[in-house]
């Protein structure tokens, strides 16, 4: 499945996020009531994934950005990062990788159904997983 230039806004539903929609404060934190609220708009660029795994790589991404004390001033890609591939690692088992910033290139080889490239923002973030050989000994 490739999804090229697809824009999915955050929509609450029944107090929860909807698939690709963040709620998020002027700060760049969670609103905790009151206060202004602006919707984060999530961006797929290009996608070989299900549909459920990239709605965790959203919710995952919109978590650790919400928890950055500076965030939106001071982004800490390496965090955002980190975040993803464990969490992705645990989930659906090893090999996956996670580039996050707000200017990079990439080529890369991904394993079918391992492959995500969306933004948050102005935050790009390339999720994706290789196959894993055993080595012979």
């Amino acid at each position: 499945m490739s999804l090229l230039g697809v824009e999915r806004r955050l929509a609450a539903e029944g107090g929860a996020a909807a698939e690709g929609a963040v709620g998020v404060s002027s700060s760049g934190r969670q609103p905790s009531g009151g206060g202004e609220e602006r919707k984060a708009v999530v961006r797929v660029v290009a996608a070989d994934m299900a549909p459920a795994l990239q709605r965790r790589a959203f919710r995952c991404a919109r978590d650790e950005l919400a928890a950055m004390p500076h965030f939106p001033r001071r982004l800490e890609p390496k965090r955002l990062a980190l975040a993803l591939k464990k969490e992705f690692d645990t989930a659906y088992g090893p090999a996956w990788h996670c580039i996050v910033g707000t200017s990079f290139g990439s080529y890369v080889t991904h394993a079918r159904g391992g492959f995500l490239y969306f933004s948050v923002d102005k935050v790009y973030i390339l999720l994706f997983r290789t196959a894993v050989e055993p080595s012979p000994h």
